[in-house]
Formats: C-alpha cells, sequence, structure tokens
C-alpha cells in the first residue's frame, strides 16, 4: 500500500518526518507495518526552481532554437539554449539548474549548444516526468515566487511510503488508520475530522426504495441521494493527493468516492440514480447463469450465492468488488444514489477469487472494515460532494444495521503480561496503551483491566492479542533473549515421523525419488479413476465414508481432498515421461481422507509407489524382469529392514482387482490377517489413456496397518564361525501354487539350522505338463557351535522333500 506523509500530516503531525523519514520507517516497521521502500519527492526535484523569462533571443547559430537570459531570483541571471516555442519574455517557467538529476536519470549539466553555454534546461511537464507527452514548457502563473524550489511550489514535497500490511491489520489500509497507529506509537494527538455539510429536507427514502434480504452476508447498509450533480474534473488538489498515491483521476464524483476509501479505508460506490431501474435498490444473491457486465466491459456469468447490489431488473454491482456498466456515473450524470456499506468479509473474498476480480474495494472488504465507520465514510463523501459537485445531500438517508457488532470484553493483567514477555509491564503503561489503542478501559483493582476493543480491531480478540499488542507498542526489542526453563522430561517422537523417516532412509538408498504432492485433487477424474471404491475398502486402503469436498477451491480441477495416493503418483509419472524421462521409480508417504460425517473428517496414513520404463544398465538391453517384480522386491526390503516381521503375498481374485490394475499381475499383500495394500502392473487401457507406451508399476499400502504394533525389540545374535552350507533342490509342482506357501511348509520341516531359504528359479515348459512348472529353492545351514555334517544336512533336506510331498504333492525334478 502506498500512503503519502503531507496525506498523514492531516491527521497527526509528521512534519518533522517530512525531512527525515528513515526514524518514522524504522517505527512502523518495528511494530509490524513494513515499510518496503521510501520515496522523497522533494529530493527528486532537487535544484529544479521557479524562474523569470528575461530576455528571449534567436539562437546565433540555429533558426529553431532561442536564447534566454533567466533569473532565478537574488540578482542570478542564467543563459539557457533552450528548444521549445510556446514562453516568451516575462513568462515564468520550471528551470533545471546544474546538478539536477530529472526522471529518467538524466542529469543537468553546463552544456555548450552550437557554440552557445548554456548553464541548464527549461522544462515542460513531459521533462518533470508528471505527463506523458507535453506541446512546450510548463508555463507558471505570474504570482509564482522566483527561486522556489519547483516541488514545494507544485505540491510535490511529499515523502511516499510503500507498506507491507499484513492481512490481520486492515485497520491500517487507509490514511486516516495509519495516521491512527502513528499516534499510539509516538503519544501524538490524533486530529478529529471535520464533516459538516448542509442538507435539504427532502427524504433519501423517498427517491429510493432499499431491501436488504442478506443481513448476514451485509450486516450494514447506508445510501444518500443527492441531485443537481456537476460531474466535471476535480480540483487540482485532489488530482494530486490522488495521483501521489498511483491512483488516476476520472471526474469529480469518483475521485471523491476514491478520496474517501484511501483516506478512511471504507470504500464506496456512486450509482447514477437515474439508471436504477424502479427507483429500487435490493441486496441479494446471484442465481446460477445471471449476467453482468462490470464498468470496464467484462462480462462475467455468476454461479450463485455471490451477492448482489440489483436494481428492481438487473444486477448494478457485484458487492464490494466492482460495480456495473449499466449504473456508473457518466459526464451527463446529474443526480447520485451513494452507497457505504460494511459486506462478510468471507462473501467478498470468495466472489472476488471466483471471478477473478481484485480491486481495492475487495482488497479492503475481504479483510475487514470499520462497521462503524460506514456513516462517517458516507458524511465524509456527502460533504465533498456538496464542496466539489455543487450537489445538494437529501436527507434521511439510509442506514440498514439491524445487529450492531459488539465486540467481546477482555480480562488481561499486567502479571499475565510480565509472564509471557519475560519482563515487568508497567500498569500505568498498560492502561495508557489500551486507551490509545481506543480500547474501552475498565480497571479492576491495582493490576487487572476488563477491556473492549475497538470495532476497527478485528485481530484483538483474546488476552494473548493484549500481550502481543504490549509488545508491539512498547518494542519488540524490550523482549529478553533468554533459554526459558523447564523442568519436563523431553517429549518422544511421534511414531508416524520416527517410521516415515526410516522408510524415507530406506527408499531413497534403494534408487527412488520421493514425490510430495498437492493433497487436493479433481473429484470427476479420481472417481473415474478408482472404479468401485468397495474394492479398495476390502484393502484397507480406501477410507469408509465420502469425500471431503473442499467449500472454497483454488480452481475446479482441486476440489475434494483425495482418497488414493496414486492418483498425485499416476499425475507425476504422465508429467515426467512426456518431458522425456522415459524411466524412474518414485514413492510418497502421504495422507488420504473421508467424510464420516458432517464436521467430522478421518485421515489415514498411505505408502505409495510408482516404478516405469526401463533405464539400461552395462551388458543389459532389454529388463530381466517387469517393474512389478521389482517394485515387489522394493517393498519387501522396507519391511525386512523396519523388523515388522513377514507380511504375506497372496493373488488377488477378480473381484478383489482395482479396475485401474492389470487382472493377472497383481498381488496383495496380508499383514497380521488384514490386507494392507497391493503391488500390481497398471491397466493397460490407462497406459493408453496417458500415452505411455512403457510397463508401469504401481503398489500402494495402508502405512497405518503396517507400522501398528512397531517398534518390536531386535534381537541381537553373535555372528557365527562356522561355515554355512547350501543346498539346492528343483521340485515340480502346480502353478496355483505359492512360493511363500513352500518356503513356509519347507522351513517347518528343516529344523533348527536353516539359516535362510529363496527361490531363485521358476521355470515353466510345454514338456513339464499342463498347468505346471518347476520352482529352484535354495536353502542355507548354519550351526552356531560345530561344523554341520553332511548327514545331518542330508536328513534336513530329505525332511523338507517329504513334507512338501505330503502336503502340496510336489516331485523331484
Amino acid at each position: 500500500m502506498k500512503i503519502s506523509l503531507k496525506w498523514i500530516n492531516d491527521f497527526v503531525d509528521v512534519t518533522e518526518y517530512l525531512e527525515k523519514p528513515e526514524p518514522l520507517a524504522e517505527l512502523l516497521t518495528k511494530a509490524g507495518l513494513e515499510v518496503e521502500d521510501i520515496q522523497n519527492k522533494s529530493k527528486d526535484f532537487n535544484q529544479v526552481v521557479v524562474g523569470l523569462i528575461l530576455e528571449k533571443e534567436k539562437h546565433p547559430n540555429a533558426d529553431k532554437l532561442s536564447l534566454c537570459k533567466v533569473t532565478t531570483g537574488e540578482g542570478v541571471v542564467h543563459q539557457i539554449v533552450c528548444g521549445a516555442q510556446n514562453h516568451k519574455q516575462n513568462d515564468r517557467i520550471v528551470v533545471a539548474l546544474p546538478g539536477a538529476i530529472l526522471p529518467g536519470d538524466f542529469k543537468i549539466k553546463n552544456s555548450t549548444i552550437r557554440g552557445v553555454d548554456s548553464a541548464g534546461m527549461l522544462c515542460s511537464l513531459k521533462e518533470l516526468g508528471l505527463a506523458e507527452t507535453s506541446d512546450g514548457l510548463l508555463i507558471l502563473p505570474s504570482d509564482a515566487p522566483l527561486g522556489k524550489n519547483f516541488a514545494e511550489y507544485y505540491g510535490l514535497d511529499d515523502v511516499h511510503f510503500e507498506l507491507k500490511v499484513t492481512p490481520n491489520r486492515a485497520d491500517c489500509l487507509s490514511h486516516y488508520g495509519l495516521a491512527r497507529e502513528i499516534a499510539c506509537l509516538t503519544g501524538k494527538p490524533l486530529k478529529k475530522m471535520n464533516i459538516e455539510y448542509t442538507q435539504i429536507d427532502d427524504s433519501t427514502k423517498k427517491k429510493i426504495d432499499l431491501v436488504v434480504s442478506e443481513p448476514e452476508l451485509c450486516p450494514r447498509y447506508t445510501g444518500r441521494f443527492f441531485d443537481q450533480v456537476k460531474v466535471t474534473a476535480s480540483p487540482d488538489w485532489l488530482k494530486k493527493r490522488l495521483d501521489s498515491i498511483g491512483v488516476k483521476s476520472i471526474n469529480n464524483v469518483v475521485d471523491i468516492t476514491n478520496y474517501v476509501m484511501h483516506e478512511l479505508g471504507q470504500p464506496l460506490h456512486a450509482f447514477d440514480s437515474s439508471e436504477i431501474k424502479g427507483s429500487k435498490i435490493t441486496v441479494k444473491k446471484a442465481t446460477a447463469g445471471q449476467k453482468f457486465t462490470t464498468l470496464d466491459g467484462t462480462e462475467i456469468s455468476f454461479k450463485e450465492g455471490e451477492l448482489l447490489i440489483c436494481d428492481q431488473e438487473r444486477a448494478v454491482a457485484l458487492a464490494g468488488v466492482v460495480g456495473g456498466k449499466n449504473s456508473g456515473i457518466s459526464d451527463s450524470s446529474s443526480s447520485v444514489f451513494l452507497e457505504a456499506a460494511f459486506f462478510s468479509p468471507m462473501s467478498v473474498r470468495k466472489t472476488s477469487r471466483q471471478h477473478g476480480i481484485n480491486t481495492d474495494s475487495s482488497y479492503r472488504f475481504s479483510r475487514g472494515v470499520d462497521p462503524d465507520s460506514v456513516i462517517i465514510a458516507m458524511n465524509r463523501a456527502s460533504q465533498l460532494l456538496v464542496q466539489l459537485a455543487g450537489a445538494r445531500a437529501y436527507s434521511d438517508p439510509f442506514d440498514f444495521y439491524p445487529a450492531p457488532v459488539k465486540k467481546s470484553s477482555i480480562k488481561i493483567s499486567t502479571s499475565l503480561i510480565s509472564e509471557r514477555l519475560g519482563y515487568s509491564a508497567q500498569t500505568e503503561k498498560l492502561n495508557d496503551f489500551l486507551i490509545r489503542l481506543g480500547c474501552q478501559v475498565e480497571k479492576n483493582g491495582d493490576h487487572d483491566f476488563k477491556i473492549v476493543p475497538p470495532t476497527f480491531r478485528f485481530d484483538l480478540e483474546s488476552e494473548m492479542d493484549i500481550v502481543e499488542e504490549y509488545a508491539r507498542m512498547n518494542g519488540y526489542e524490550h523482549i529478553p533473549e533468554m533459554i526459558p526453563e523447564t523442568k519436563l522430561s523431553p517429549a518422544s517422537h511421534d511414531k508416524n515421523y520416527v517410521f516415515t523417516q526410516k522408510t524415507v532412509s530406506i527408499l531413497t538408498g534403494l534408487g527412488f525419488s520421493q514425490a510430495m504432492n498437492f493433497a487436493f485433487v479433481n473429484d470427476e477424474k479420481e472417481s473415474s479413476l478408482l472404479g468401485r471404491p468397495e474394492v479398495l475398502e476390502k484393502l484397507n486402503l480406501q477410507l469408509k465414508g465420502q469425500k471431503v469436498k473442499l467449500l472454497n477451491p483454488l480452481n475446479e480441477e482441486i476440489n475434494v481432498m483425495r482418497s488414493i495416493l496414486l492418483t498425485g503418483l499416476l499425475k507425476n509419472v504422465v508429467s515426467n515421461f512426456h518431458y522425456g524421462n522415459q524411466s524412474g521409480q518414485l514413492f510418497e508417504i502421504g495422507t488420504v481422507f473421508s467424510k464420516l460425517e458432517p464436521g467430522v473428517t478421518s485421515e489415514g496414513f498411505r505408502l505409495g509407489f510408482v516404478k516405469w520404463g526401463f533405464h539400461p544398465q552395462m551388458g543389459m538391453n532389454e529388463p530381466i524382469q517387469k517393474n512389478v517384480f521389482a517394485l515387489k522386491s522394493s517393498m519387501e526390503q522396507v519391511y525386512r529392514k523396519l523388523n515388522i516381521g513377514e507380511p504375506k503375498w497372496i493373488p488377488l481374485s477378480a473381484e478383489q482387482v482395482p479396475v485401474f490394475c492389470h487382472p493377472t499381475q497383481i498381488l496383495g499383500l496380508e499383514f497380521e490377517g488384514k490386507w494392507i495394500g497391493y503391488c500390481a502392473t497398471l491397466h493397460p487401457s490407462l497406459g493408453s489413456t496417458y500415452k505411455i507406451s512403457d510397463d508401469v508399476a504401481i503398489a500402494e499400502f495402508n502405512f497405518d496397518l503396517l507400522i501398528k504394533n512397531l517398534p518390536k525389540v531386535r534381537k541381537i545374535q553373535p555372528i557365527s564361525k562356522m561355515p554355512r552350507v547350501e543346498r539346492d533342490l528343483a521340485l515340480l509342482m502346480k502353478n496355483s501354487l505359492l512360493a511363500s506357501d513352500i518356503l513356509a511348509e519347507a522351513k517347518k520341516a528343516a529344523g533348527p539350522h536353516l539359516k535362510e531359504s529363496y527361490v531363485f528359479d521358476v521355470f515353466n515348459g510345454e514338456n513339464l505338463g499342463k498347468d505346471m512348472k518347476s520352482m529352484a529353492l535354495r536353502f542355507i545351514f548354519q550351526d552356531n557351535n560345530a561344523t554341520l555334517q553332511d548327514e545331518a544336512i542330508q536328513q534336513s533336506m530329505n525332511h523338507i522333500v517329504e513334507q512338501l510331498k505330503q502336503k502340496f504333492s510336489v516331485t523331484l525334478r
């Protein structure tokens, strides 16, 4: 926000800071109102003064140039060559003397032009940076004082601050609001505004009807009727005030509404009352599909629920955001209905975001304006309309305010402030601060206060807010730097955090990259991907309940909270693949959401994977296995390194397979009697839809169930010095038999010396017979105390073969 110190000076004395603004900027910044930039306009026009042309002659060596002798007072005469044609002897003009630096970093110095010395430059508005074009020199009135600094004479001797105002300090989004803050910080008195103007006896309510249908969205609405309005250009002082903060002058009526908004922080809107159909104003919600054209000619279509200002036939303004082209002020307007209102910040913020319309009004309304200042701003604008537009102000204005805003009282004590800030708070200083902040103060005893904050301070709601105000007003630098004393034991780390970090470490060590996607997704796209949610519910991946819809989504592409991680991970695959990363592997650990009932949301922790393409390695031009097997192997390493036991991989029936998975390339993972997820190849139809030609493997697991009973104690055993012995078996069996079942049964039969067993080869061939396969198993034996003998090992192998034959009818190859 840009502010003018000369404007601030109307309300609090800041004269001392006009010459040296840096101390005031530091004071505001320390109080939480960061001054990002200081522009001292007086310095911009240093060595630029008012001059008088004593003589004007032709340049001896150039027909289009003139040679002028110019005085700037006190007997000083300068010879200056000039190329303009609109000046003459005895004209008072603007002279830039050597040493001046004009806009555009144009430095003025002594020079020689066509063989004649020139000591300065006569200036036009363009050269002074005050206009885009100019026809000649700026000719000043005959009473302009010689030698006077041009910035001071022209009213440009001002200092501008660029402020960064935090969203909770909407009360400082105006010159009066900032002056009020400066008065608090410096202890200087705040000047009262003198608002006086003449009203005629005719009633506003006889000219316009008003109906407010949505008092919750529009708690206060005021309006006044004016006639005999003369729409003209604004006076110079008003134009300069607006120009000083970067606001373009339009006409006197519109300029007055802008001026009052920047002065008091209350947006206003002026309607051409002759364009209000049926002489009736209604504040109501929009209907779906209703059309509206804004002041700048932009046509928008309402969705439903936006708050509108309507006449009897159509919308004439988008409440708190922008006015309509159909009722704006024009040069022919002669009667005006002036609106000043307090709209719900939430309503204005939502409407502004939905339609992408950001205005000075919506900026203030969305942060909150003072409901008590509405009528003050109305009266101030009325005063200026009477003075500058010759308007007649009608009496008996509208002031719809059925439920006045009342601030709740807050109890505070100096002992609490001292405890929280770490130094002794002073009772008298607290009392002084509270009064300067505009609070109603009631003292209870020597050190206790009961206060009611002013309505313009939306951020003062609790005792901690008052503690912060004391610290801010007294200076944050007074808070001592010290480590607080504590006798509490350190809290244990959150279980989810600990095992999340361990899992991240394991997977990054395996070559995976971690994805961090938004928790917001598109409802339609996710629903299309999920297909049958009951399938995922049985795998304990889909939370029970409905999707969590966002009340105010940034756009329709992200309008619900995600139900699974796969939605975001697939988007990552598509983006990477189409940008040329044709192989990769990602994982994500994140939260999924579901709404059980209104106001009750359920959350679940999930671990998701994607792996796509093939990365050629030395001596390998083709993959030796599908990505789904590599992903399965990675997951096995995760649960082994986390020491969570041995989950069991189980093939899924057709009814159990999610629609986005390959029906025959999928395994479910069971742990402690519960399904916890799946590992699969992406369904070919989705690969075609996403235009991914390579093999894509996907997996998702219920991380909550996976780490439910962790941590488990690891049993540490000494490393045996005895040799390990390996034995292999090749077994012929039915295709339907699972390797996990074979290994589990073999482990039972092997005896205590079996240390490890695994499958190292599977073969299918026509010579094996229909629905048969050959599986090669490796068994590793070791005795911690002695060298195993061949007889003992062979006895274990015989037990294994015999048990597998009885249990599964397998045969040796």
